[in-house]
């Protein structure tokens, strides 16, 4: 099967989008159409360094006599509240502030570190990989690291009869042979890359991130998953013949969500190890997680974009290696009896139709990694629930339970919603394949189940995004984009771990992640979601709700949202049909407090 293959942040501007599908629109100062109020702000853009506060202020038409919801659209760059933007990481980012209707919106650039930082970074133009083999007619957007952020670059081509490139950097083949692609920026730097355009690509052309000369020896454990284990031990053996390398591997299963489930120290633990984002915490409380080298940090910046970076972060150190990003929750249906997804677009079309084909809907929406996404679902891409660092701790900050900031009712609304739900006659709770006995019309599951639900549904196997929760079609249920990494030992010597990093790299390369991808339907970081999701179902209905709203970003979060997020979901349940409003906050603010660490 023939892919076009290129960098991209999976997620880029999902937070933007998410806002906009709010019935926000991040383009300028202006008032929505509802609404008879304009709101502008006193800045339309703001120049930042890392670590600096900015206030803004909202004026209204009609007077601010109430509250004001602040978003931001990357908050791996800004991070707003109560109009005071605070400045996290290089980038862009737009903060928007809505109020009564209307919206305004101000650009926040942030470059080098602010007041008393240690200075401004030197300039800087990259392209990351430095040579690069494309199919003809294919394309592969160059991967760029640049400073200052605000850089123009003009791109050229050697030989426009190979291959073209746009303003954006876009390379696309035109003819079969090799050429130089230059990028010239303001800030007189310049980068090369080389291209060269073939009929097709094979797996050998893709980049494997590591020297082909490493020439390693010595004895490296790496862990993986049971199923993945034999999948693993070959691909081991191939980064030694592609390094030149004698490495004598162990590889033992591990579990990628088991954290440090059997190991009584972080030395006993495999040199390099799979882990979900939501054992970060665990990981780095036990000491375990070794920090990712400034060469390998700015490769994963240039490679897999902002989003995959924050995911990797503990405060300001990267300590994972991400290697895909696929744990979002998707509708899998049966074809023969959902004729057109507009069917099941919305919550309420999904109950009727199986309501009236006397069938289920498959929805766990008790266990606690699907009801934790229910909750967010109001959250506009939003995350509810945030961790800052305090010293070598991390202190998490939940706000499911807001009645008056920023996430004011979204937590309660949400409640709600699930509370719907759970009043279903036709929804079960569950989340597997239909097993042949179940009369099953549709599953609510994340992508891990894509290969079970093909065994069992063949031909009549579908997927559709997550459904509206009502017919404004304005909030998706909500959605993850869960992200598993690469762990090096902190244990290791130096020369161990060295050679551990090197082999996590490679794990992560474009060539094994295309390698993954095909034989376990894995949601890569490296390789362009858009080209995947022409192939699979699963991925194109991933990429339609990221498109439209609800689909968040997990960074580090604490293992215990899903079980304390469970525990909210039961009591959820057994409020009566009339609860008020404060019955649900109660239970909103107990689990509040039960994710509150520090």
């Amino acid at each position: 099967m023939k892919r076009k293959l290129f960098n991209c942040s999976l997620v880029m501007g999902i937070s933007l989008l998410a806002i906009c599908a709010l019935g926000f629109s991040a383009c300028s100062n202006s008032a929505a159409a509802q609404s008879s109020v304009t709101v502008r702000l006193d800045k339309t853009s703001i120049e930042m360094g890392v670590g600096d506060t900015e206030k803004l202020t909202l004026s209204a038409t009609k007077g601010v006599s109430g509250s004001v919801r602040w978003f931001t659209s990357n908050e791996s760059v800004a991070v707003v509240r109560g109009g005071w933007v605070t400045a996290v990481g290089e980038g862009k980012s737009t903060v928007t502030a809505a109020f009564a209707g209307g919206f305004a919106d101000c650009e926040v650039i942030v470059s080098g570190m602010g007041g008393g930082g240690g200075g401004e970074p030197a300039a800087r133009l990259r392209i990351n990989p430095e040579s690069k083999a494309i199919g003809l007619n294919d394309t592969y957007k160059l991967g760029i690291s640049v400073y200052p952020l605000t850089t123009k670059i003009n791109y050229e081509t050697s030989d426009p009869r190979v291959a073209t490139v746009s303003e954006e950097g876009v390379v696309t083949g035109v003819g079969v042979g090799q050429c130089i692609i230059t990028a010239t920026g303001d800030n007189g730097k310049v980068a090369t890359c080389s291209i060269t355009v073939r009929e097709s690509v094979s797996p050998e052309d893709l980049d494997i991130a590591v020297p082909n000369n490493l020439n390693y020896s010595g004895t490296l454990t790496v862990g993986a998953p049971k199923i993945q284990r034999d999948w693993m031990i070959n691909i081991l053996r191939e980064f030694n013949n592609k390094t030149g390398s004698n490495i004598t591997f162990n590889v033992p299963e591990f579990e990628e969500d088991n954290g440090t489930s059997g190991y009584n120290n972080a030395s006993a633990m495999p040199a390099v190890f799979p882990y979900a984002s939501d054992q970060t915490l665990t990981l780095s409380q036990f000491k375990v997680l070794s920090k990712v080298s400034t060469t390998d940090k700015n490769w994963i910046r240039d490679n897999m974009g902002d989003s995959a970076m924050k995911a990797a972060s503990l405060s300001s150190n990267v300590v994972g290696y991400p290697f895909a990003a696929d744990n979002g929750v998707v509708l899998f249906y049966d074809s023969s009896v959902v004729t057109d997804p507009s069917q099941i677009e919305t919550l309420d079309k999904l109950f009727a139709l199986a309501d009236s084909k006397d069938m289920e809907v498959n929805f766990s929406y008790g266990t606690g990694f699907y009801a934790a996404g229910g909750l967010m679902t109001y959250s506009g891409g939003q995350s509810l629930y945030s961790l800052t660092a305090k010293n070598t701790d991390y202190t998490s900050e939940a706000h499911f339970s807001d009645t008056t900031g920023d996430y004011a009712n979204m937590g309660l609304q949400a409640a709600k919603l699930i509370k719907k739900i759970s009043t279903q006659s036709s929804v079960r709770n569950a989340a597997t394949a239909p097993d042949g006995t179940k009369d099953v019309m549709a599953t609510i599951t994340d992508v891990s189940k894509v290969a079970s639900f093909k065994a069992q549904l063949g031909s009549r196997y579908a997927v559709a995004p997550l459904p509206y929760v009502d017919e404004a079609k304005t909030i998706r249920l909500g959605s993850y984009l869960g992200y598993k990494f690469l762990g090096v030992n902190n244990t290791l010597s130096k020369e161990d771990k060295e050679k551990a990093s090197n082999v996590a790299k490679f794990l992560c390369s474009e060539y094994v992640q295309s390698r993954r991808f095909d034989d376990f339907n894995t949601r890569p970081t490296l390789l362009s979601l858009e080209d995947y999701a022409k192939d699979e179902p699963h991925i194109a209905a991933l990429k339609a709700q990221s498109d439209a709203n609800s689909t968040i970003p997990l960074t580090a979060v604490s293992s215990e949202l899903w079980s304390q997020t469970a525990t909210a979901v039961t009591s959820i349940k057994g409020l009566s049909g009339g609860a008020a409003d404060s019955d649900y906050i109660k239970i909103l603010e107990t689990l509040d407090k039960a994710l509150t660490r520090g």
